[in-house]
């Protein structure tokens, strides 16, 4: 009787358990993660509701954009991002699997006889699994770890969208004043060829000088049309990661590509990228999850199935009952595959482990040498190169004021001018664009990971569709 009383309370609390995983698991540990490691908000449209993103993104874009902006508006509605809360509803389905009661088997049979008179046998038996039950808090084990690799991965996935914006959006701006110092120097390179025609038809330029300022001028004119080109496609980059299409498409910039900060954050970044990094945190779960899902595994094949139940019987007239018990016996298979798969997985998250803190203490000594360089350089042509090309300029309006130099003279000076600004705005670009991947790799991410996660993920979720019986 206490027996049974038992098996009923724990049949009652495990299917409490198994109904306890609400819809929303998961999602607000993602925000916070995303949140202190970015400083933004990150929303799921099928919980949240589409409405309200749309309400900000309409206010976001009712202003000229900024990096900030529009980080804040594609993770509010980038259709990737909302792609990928649906892998934590996923993994929140297998856990709910997970914890999920076997259903009983009913059973029943009746035999007749040949004599009519006598009245048919009637056989009932009402029988439950009792290894899955024994085994479900190592199933729920399994699939726990499962779930926290999915919230670090949509959380990850998160990441990569800042950086990818910041990108994005850096490059459109670098675009935008590329194509205006091309204009710059088109105007100036026209002019010239104009003022060449009008000498060359006074006789006072050979053709050798006029064919070298009109080719100067259609070259300049192409440089403009690749500019323009460039700076077409970074828009609809940015537009494609903002996941803006129709009307939406029309947004707006006013800013330009800011001076190199005065410091950069590389005090410490090595340690800093290890210790708070999301792509060794999804490993060492996944390790985790290989080594309970090798314990289930080596349990099962010592216990494969074994049910239990009551059976009954009405047999001439009267009913007859009784336990019943069926048990799988393990004689030529207990398990083996599935417990050497499990292994390997084990060692090969351990294998990759060791890669990838290798690859994210490379990766910050790295990029603190690439952001020193950017900035380096871009401080270069900020207070050496662009003052001198400035000095130069000057001087050489003075020597063509005093009529010692020709006026095509003054406009190669003024078009070198330009072009250094211009490679100093590449330079911005590629120095913020550093900065972007040392604070993703700061945050605890390391950039341009994503397909990497995809394949170590692999093995482990496939070993979890295919345990148990």
């Amino acid at each position: 009787m206490k027996s049974a009383f038992a098996l009923g309370a724990l049949t009652a609390l495990l299917a409490l358990l198994s109904g306890c995983v609400s819809e929303s698991a998961g999602y607000q540990d993602v925000r916070s993660v995303v949140s202190r490691r970015t400083g933004h908000d990150v929303r799921w449209q099928h919980l949240e509701g589409d409405d309200r993103s749309q309400k900000a993104a309409r206010e976001i874009l009712s202003k000229p954009l900024t990096a900030e902006s529009a980080v804040k508006l594609a993770l509010l509605n980038s259709p990737e991002l909302q792609a990928s809360f649906e892998e934590l509803g996923i993994a929140r389905a297998d856990l709910v699997t997970a914890l999920a009661l076997p259903n009983p088997v009913a059973e029943g049979a009746v035999r007749f006889h040949k004599d009519s008179r006598t009245t048919p046998t009637i056989d009932l038996s009402l029988s439950e699994d009792l290894t899955q039950l024994i085994f479900l808090p190592l199933r729920n084990g399994v699939a726990q770890a499962d779930f926290e690799v999915a919230k670090l991965s949509v959380a990850a996935r998160a990441m990569d969208v800042v950086l990818q914006v910041r990108q994005a959006f850096y490059g459109h701006l670098a675009a935008s004043q590329t194509l205006e110092f091309r204009n710059t120097v088109m105007q100036a390179l026209e002019a010239a060829a104009t003022v060449a025609k009008s000498l060359h038809e006074a006789g006072n330029i050979t053709d050798l000088d006029l064919a070298n300022e009109v080719v100067l001028f259609d070259e300049t004119r192409i440089s403009v049309a690749t500019a323009q080109t460039a700076l077409s496609a970074s828009r609809e980059r940015l537009t494609s990661l903002l996941g803006l299409w129709g009307t939406k498409v029309s947004w707006r910039v006013d800013s330009r590509l800011g001076d190199p900060a005065a410091d950069l954050p590389l005090t410490g970044l090595e340690s800093t990228a290890v210790e708070r990094s999301l792509d060794l945190a999804m490993i060492r779960h996944r390790f985790r999850a290989a080594a309970r899902r090798a314990n289930l595994a080596r349990a099962e094949g010592i216990l494969p199935e074994l049910k239990g139940g009551v059976t009954l019987e009405r047999e001439e007239g009267a009913w007859s009952y009784g336990p019943m018990a069926e048990l799988e016996v393990p004689l030529f298979y207990q398990g083996q595959g599935e417990v050497a798969r499990a292994k390997a997985d084990m060692r090969r998250q351990k294998h990759l482990f060791a890669a990838r803190a290798v690859q994210v203490r490379a990766t910050a000594r790295e990029l603190a040498m690439r952001a020193t360089a950017a900035r380096d350089r871009a401080l270069y042509l900020k207070n050496v190169l662009l003052p001198m090309r400035a000095k130069i300029v000057r001087e050489t309006q003075l020597q063509f004021n005093a009529m010692n130099i020709s006026v095509f003279q003054l406009l190669i000076a003024k078009r070198d001018q330009v072009e250094s600004a211009r490679s100093y705005v590449e330079a911005l670009r590629d120095y913020w664009n550093v900065r972007a991947e040392v604070e993703q790799l700061r945050s605890g991410r390391l950039p341009g990971n994503s397909a990497l996660d995809v394949a170590t993920s692999e093995v482990g979720s496939s070993g979890a569709r295919a345990g148990g019986h």
